[in-house]
């Protein structure tokens, strides 16, 4: 009777462990970026990937710190932003499940320059570096989808530098609440739900305005139709109109 006694908790533990072991092989396996590697490279992605848990606003890298490894997030949501001084900074994005971070130490060995936190507790997949390189050197599709990543966020900044300085206020925040539904969108019968929490005053730094002209502009986007609020989270009513009001 004993033996049975604590032999359960053994047993859950071991179940536990090769449970979370397979959500591991998922999570590589079913990674938009690294689908079309073999099998053995997989693997041996896999093997030299380490987990590591991020707390809320704990930082996952700082500027100056060495480009020393590649990270895959694997549950969260991290945000990346641009130091430009002591006391202020640029939001330049923020990442969520299966998206490829400190995608430069790919291809770059220099320190980095930005800084990167969790904003939400974290799960990460840090790979180094050389590791990484290893596999992309005789993987031609990974290399490529590594620089299509590359372009793409490049890409989204060049618009959001457009925005500023060609924008309305409106037409920015349409675009942001854009740009965050294809990461974060979630649909339902009314629309889609940004399932982000941000504050007025982190939606001003994603489009270069003031706190208080974000709180304006959300209350015209409601009177308008075009969104509904929900605490943090934003629900887009008319996409459509949203883009149109952007393109102006």
């Amino acid at each position: 009777m004993a033996q049975s006694i604590y032999r359960l908790p053994t047993n859950r533990a071991a179940a536990r462990a090769t449970s979370s072991e397979r959500g591991r092989t998922r999570f590589f396996r079913n990674n938009e970026l690294l689908n079309t590697l073999s099998d053995p490279m997989l693997q041996e992605l896999e093997h030299a990937a380490r987990e590591i848990n991020f707390r809320k606003k704990q930082t996952i890298w700082s500027p100056g710190d060495a480009a020393d490894r590649i990270f895959l997030v694997r549950s969260g949501v991290c945000k990346v932003a641009k130091p430009m001084d002591e006391t202020r900074e640029i939001t330049l994005q923020f990442f969520t499940r299966g998206a490829l971070l400190g995608e430069y130490s790919a291809l770059f060995e220099e320190a980095r320059d930005t800084r990167c936190e969790a904003y939400e507790d974290s799960t990460l997949f840090a790979v180094p570096r050389e590791d990484f390189q290893r596999i992309m050197q005789r993987s031609a599709s990974l290399t490529f989808e590594v620089a299509r990543v590359v372009g793409a966020r490049r890409r989204r900044l060049e618009n959001r530098l457009k925005n500023l300085i060609f924008r309305t206020a409106h037409a920015r925040l349409a675009g942001l609440f854009l740009d965050l539904a294809d990461d974060f969108g979630v649909r339902d019968s009314r629309g889609v739900i940004v399932n982000l929490k941000l504050t007025h005053r982190e939606m001003a730094a994603l489009i270069g305005a003031t706190r208080e002209t974000v709180s304006f502009a959300i209350l015209d986007l409601r009177k308008e139709g075009l969104i509904l609020t929900e605490g943090r989270r934003v629900v887009l009513l008319d996409p459509e109109r949203l883009a149109a009001l952007r393109d102006q």
